[in-house]
């Protein structure tokens, strides 16, 4: 459980390469909901499940002050040490998401990269209250989500990314339980070494299943304003891709 955010922590830019080179269009798109839908200037930003720091550093590029926090002390080494390389003044804390121990001191709280499909329908209220104490009022929370609701198998799809002279051969499966809205996401990665030798690591997780609605009305419980956004624009119903902005 977890082995891509703990064994694989290294690995991890290479496995989401793709995510890595469009992370700066995501930020633009954060950038525009922070001026729209925020009802104070966003200066401090906590991001929340940070993991190596990609869309971190990204902001922290931009100007805002930025803590990172993430459940995984492999994950934060990684993005301490990219941190330190750019110059990049971040604090990077080790800490539960639903123990956020922070009181109104942040703008904004983001989490990407469908994070908050890891909290079912009891620890997502957790999650919101949390966020909700360490927002000032009038900060926004932003969090994006995939459109996973279709049933049946979808894979496995099979690709290769490099980290150096190491080469991955990633294969992925999903698989949706419609009627329990869980996505069962398997994950092999084979690390070839140059010498031929071979190390292979299974990633086997269950994430929960939220379709914008439903998303909606969770939120609507805890903050004062609450918005369903598509991928970089106004939600369209072929998107496959969601952006939940509450407003506290």
């Amino acid at each position: 459980m977890h082995e891509l955010y703990t064994v694989l922590a290294e690995y991890y830019d290479a496995i989401y390469r793709r995510r890595v080179e469009r992370v700066s269009r995501e930020i633009d798109f954060v950038e525009e909901l922070f001026q729209k839908e925020a009802e104070r200037e966003v200066k401090k930003v906590l991001d929340l499940a940070c993991g190596t720091g990609i869309p971190t550093l990204e902001l922290a590029r931009r100007g805002y002050q930025v803590i990172g926090l993430d459940l995984h002390e492999e994950m934060l080494a990684v993005a301490r040490r990219k941190a330190g390389a750019e110059g990049l003044n971040i604090e990077f804390v080790q800490e539960d998401a639903l123990e956020i121990g922070f009181e109104e001191e942040f703008d904004a709280v983001t989490m990407f990269f469908s994070s908050i499909m890891y909290f079912d329908d009891s620890t997502i209220q957790e999650l919101f209250n949390s966020v909700k104490r360490a927002i000032r009022p009038g900060g926004v929370f932003i969090a994006d989500f995939p459109c996973w609701f279709y049933g049946g198998s979808d894979g496995p799809i099979v690709w290769d990314e490099r980290k150096g002279d190491e080469r991955l051969v990633i294969t992925d499966w999903r698989k949706v339980e419609p009627a329990f809205q869980k996505l069962h996401f398997k994950r092999l990665v084979q690390i070839l070494k140059p010498d031929g030798s071979v190390k292979a690591f299974m990633v086997d997780d269950e994430l929960n299943i939220y379709t914008p609605r439903e998303m909606r009305l969770l939120a609507e419980k805890h903050f004062r304003k609450v918005k369903i956004y598509g991928d970089g624009h106004e939600l369209r119903p072929n998107d496959r891709r969601y952006w939940l902005v509450t407003v506290k």
